[in-house]
């Protein structure tokens, strides 16, 4: 839109209509660039799609569209002509499911880029190897109040056992050259989800991962310089400035988001903490002892519930389909309350905090419109059984 009176210009969709979850509200970074020798005004997004595109700001036209993840799925190029994929014949199969790469959370999602304009190099975190089993849910109905994403969450098939056989996403710290198409460089990282970047004219590359680990990088080839222990994941982007001539770098860390709370097993370590702001300059010498967090020893079941096999396989499933999103996978949370330490008073008033809404002020809704009783005592049984397992009761 024209900022001078809010007028349509433009659009360009990246995914015809956002499928396999993969909207368009990645970062845009702004550049002048000359681009096969001729200068031009660009637009750049990393997609959550995996494909890097660039696109002449002042038309909409589509310069380029390059994967920057390997494995992608979904679409086997971006027709420079047309501006629009040639989507792969495996992303679809009518009501079936399907494996679909990248997966959800994307090969980069909402984490700021850092763009050096002199190298004409773009840094950003992303996602390797990433992939999702897409099961349509033939009773979806829209829904305001949920995620609306039409996936059946009781999907049981074989192709959820070959992804979780896939191994998990891998996590880079990627160096992007906008004229070559190409990476400069690559750094591994031993997680998934990392944060925001911070590029500066000393050649340094900042970034916090969900390990807790901020670091520096040397902007020319990755090489690691510094790191620390933040104590908790860092997800936002470090910012510099300068104060009485002394340059100082400040990252807000602390751990979330759809990640944080899904808590996945083969992301890599995370860790949930105390969001805490902190700040770095040369020569700095204060130390930071991390408040503890989190509980010390396993869970351990508070009550006996007397269930049968059905009922916690239906309450594995219920729990699948609404509880995760903010519990964690297999009932381990992330950085909300773990609820296989849930105690006994928690657990005699279960009903009333899941369909009543006794914690809605905490956070924590009422479920009374799409759940039984009866289904929450089984979703209730289930976290009981996950708390049994963890404690290793036989």
């Amino acid at each position: 839109m024209r900022a001078s009176d809010g007028q349509y210009a433009w659009h360009y969709q990246v995914t015809p209509g956002d499928n396999w979850d993969f909207d368009a509200t990645q970062p845009l970074l702004l550049a002048d660039l000359t681009l096969g020798g001729q200068p031009r005004k660009v637009i750049m997004q990393a997609s959550k799609n995996g494909f890097f595109y660039v696109l002449d700001r002042t038309t909409g036209k589509l310069i380029s569209a390059t994967p920057f993840v390997d494995g992608v799925t979904w679409a086997t190029r971006i027709d420079t002509v047309t501006g629009r994929p040639v989507e792969s014949p495996s992303a679809y199969a009518g009501m079936n499911a399907v494996l679909v790469s990248p997966d959800v959370e994307g090969a980069h999602n909402w984490q700021p880029m850092a763009f050096d304009a002199k190298k004409g190099v773009v840094y950003l975190n992303a996602r390797n190897n990433s992939l999702a089993v897409h099961a349509p849910n033939a009773e979806w109905v829209n829904d305001i109040t949920n995620r609306n994403m039409g996936v059946d969450q009781r999907y049981e098939g074989e192709l959820r056992t070959r992804a979780a056989a896939a191994g998990g996403p891998r996590g880079e710290l990627v160096a992007w050259n906008v004229n070559d198409r190409k990476a400069v460089w690559r750094v591994p990282l031993p997680v998934a989800q990392s944060g925001g970047v911070l590029a500066t004219a000393g050649n340094l590359v900042f970034q916090g991962r969900s390990d807790g680990t901020f670091a520096a990088y040397r902007s020319g080839d990755g090489a690691p310089i510094w790191s620390f222990d933040a104590g908790t994941g860092v997800m936002a982007a470090p910012v510099t400035y300068l104060v009485n001539g002394a340059q100082y770098v400040t990252v807000m860390a602390g751990w979330g988001g759809t990640q944080g709370l899904a808590n996945p097993r083969n992301h890599g370590p995370m860790k949930p903490g105390f969001g805490r702001i902190l700040t770095f300059a040369i020569g700095g010498k204060a130390t930071l002892v991390p408040a503890p967090y989190g509980h010390p020893a396993p869970p351990v079941p508070a009550i006996l519930l007397d269930t049968t096999p059905a009922a916690l396989h239906e309450g594995q499933l219920l729990y699948r389909t609404y509880c995760r999103f903010c519990h964690g996978l297999d009932a381990i949370a992330g950085p909300v309350p773990d609820l296989r330490y849930a105690t006994a008073d928690v657990h005699r008033q279960f009903d009333s905090i899941v369909r009543g809404g006794a914690r809605k002020a905490l956070g924590m809704p009422a479920f009374n419109d799409v759940l039984s009783s009866s289904q929450v005592r089984a979703i209730q049984a289930y976290v009981l059984s996950r708390a049994a397992a963890a404690a290793d009761i036989r």
